[in-house]
């Protein structure tokens, strides 16, 4: 029988967490490369914000399950 008073939470919350954190690093530097008309860097940002959502992503299906 499960407890309606307990939350439901997973123990890879943090690590989610800082994926989403350094995603959005990524999107200050993509908003800096873009401000500065510098295209490579700003392709380099937004793959690596990419990147960092997917896992986290990951991280969250594998948590909700």
């Amino acid at each position: 029988m499960m407890d309606t008073k307990r939350r439901s939470s997973f123990t890879g919350a943090a690590e989610l967490v800082a994926h989403a954190e350094s995603a959005a690093d990524y999107l200050k530097e993509l908003c800096a490369a873009c401000e500065n008309g510098d295209k490579t860097a700003a392709r380099k940002a937004l793959r690596g914000a990419i990147s960092e959502l997917e896992v986290a992503r990951a991280l969250l299906r594998i948590g909700l399950e």
